[in-house]
């Protein structure tokens, strides 16, 4: 997943990311001044993560409660930590000391021994708290070597208003729709005001209309697979009738029914927020913007649809986080991402920090305890922490994920805007075979 962009607040949940600073160079190191870091008996570990709203906040608290450890955090934009993980930890290097990792990404960096495995530093207790996805994803041959920080889930935001206009009665928050009664409707929920012949009001579309991360449950739900069992085989996955049968869906959605936007320059949530939206599959991490904006129309969420023959599948997966194998501190930077992932660490950076749902139940169990998270839309939040307990599967791991997913990006957006789909899917098979082979070797 890629995945994108909360603001946790107390009580809140929605992720931003934005660009980040670089640390200090030597020169410069050298002419400051002595940090109280540097006193004698206190350790300074690096970590490599986004620019999270609330780092700061969360390290200070750390900090507090372990005043021999210093941590510097180093925040860059999205893109820059991956491509910055892949360089440094590439060579060999001992810095950052810890990393975010995103989920997909754990097999592979698993399989260039680039994380340390920490699973012994655990309890049993701490362990079972995790959301078992959520710990699972974190394996790599039988190692914890990436402990989840957060999970995600989806489900379908709505327009009252519109449903009003439409004579369309909206679903209630703890409905599920089929797919199949949502092209019945997209189309009865897409408007064009002004008679010109160019739609102003559409009637359905995906948030990341062309990631994996939300589009996988539908080929899922139908029976089929993200990918092969060894993390390397798509032929007969991803263009098996699962897929075909979903991506035809999809595909029809913009082209047939014209009922979605073909062109995804303008974003969904802001399509949304603008009126522009009827409704549209989204993360939980959007209901803080709205109720923030104060958008002018009723809204509301209900459960994560799926296909009338299929099974109920729910995006999952979320930002983990790792000791770098070569760290020349691993057991201050143990220490660290103990704290983070388990109890009133873990707590913390859901109240204070940034991130998505926590992976802790202990942690999404407030949402049942806390009264602000009683009545709409608050209490979305709280539908949306059991909806992240339905049969969530991840994305598919796989050492190659990067090359998987930026491959199935391309697709999805040929499929969006007309080309055909099995053929398309067949291309995908074999660019990412192409790909692959250089994990075999």
């Amino acid at each position: 997943m890629l995945r994108m962009r909360s603001i946790v607040t107390i009580g809140l949940v929605m992720l931003i990311m934005l660009a980040g600073c670089a640390p200090a160079a030597p020169a410069e190191q050298a002419a400051a001044p002595a940090q109280p870091a540097a006193a004698e008996g206190v350790t300074t570990i690096t970590w490599l993560t986004l620019d999270w709203n609330g780092v700061q906040d969360v390290i200070d608290v750390f900090e507090a409660e372990n005043p021999d450890i210093n941590v510097e955090a180093e925040m860059v934009p999205f893109n820059s930590l991956f491509e910055q993980i892949q360089v440094r930890l590439g060579a060999g290097a001992t810095d950052p000391d810890v990393l975010s990792v995103d989920v997909p990404l754990v097999t592979g960096y698993g399989l260039r021994g680039w994380l340390l495995p920490v699973g012994d530093v655990f309890t049993e207790d701490e362990k079972a708290d995790w959301l078992e996805a959520a710990m699972a994803a974190g394996m790599y041959e039988g190692e914890l070597i990436a402990p989840p920080v957060n999970t995600s889930t989806n489900f379908l935001f709505y327009n009252a208003d519109l449903f009003a206009r439409a004579g369309i009665t909206p679903p209630t928050e703890e409905e599920r729709w089929t797919f199949e009664y949502i092209a019945e409707i997209a189309p009865q929920l897409t408007f064009d005001d002004d008679g010109d012949g160019v739609t102003d009001v559409w009637g359905f579309t995906w948030e990341q209309t062309n990631r994996i991360y939300q589009l996988q449950p539908m080929p899922e739900g139908l029976g089929g697979d993200a990918i092969g069992p060894d993390g390397l085989t798509v032929d007969g996955v991803i263009n098996s009738q699962p897929w075909i049968d979903a991506f035809t869906y999809y595909s029809r959605m913009f082209n047939e029914w014209k009922a979605a936007p073909p062109d995804d320059t303008v974003p969904a949530p802001d399509l949304f927020a603008a009126g522009k939206l009827s409704m549209f599959i989204a993360g939980p991490w959007n209901i803080n913007r709205y109720i923030r904006e104060e958008v002018p129309f009723a809204w509301g969420v209900s459960r994560h649809p799926y296909f009338e023959n299929g099974e109920i599948v729910t995006p999952t997966g979320s930002w983990h986080i790792g000791v770098n194998a070569k760290s020349d501190e691993p057991e201050a930077a143990t220490r660290f991402v103990r704290w983070l992932t388990t109890g009133k660490g873990a707590e913390t950076w859901w109240r204070i920090g940034s991130g998505d749902f926590p992976a802790q139940k202990s942690v999404l169990a407030l949402f049942n305890t806390d009264e602000q998270f009683a009545e709409p839309p608050m209490s979305y939040f709280k539908m949306a922490a059991d909806e992240a307990t339905v049969n969530p599967v991840p994305r598919g791991l796989s050492p190659g994920f990067l090359e998987y997913e930026q491959i199935l990006q391309n697709t999805f957006t040929d499929i969006r805007t007309g080309a055909d789909v099995e053929e398309a899917l067949n291309l995908a098979v074999e660019r990412i075979n192409s790909e692959m082979v250089k994990y075999t070797r």
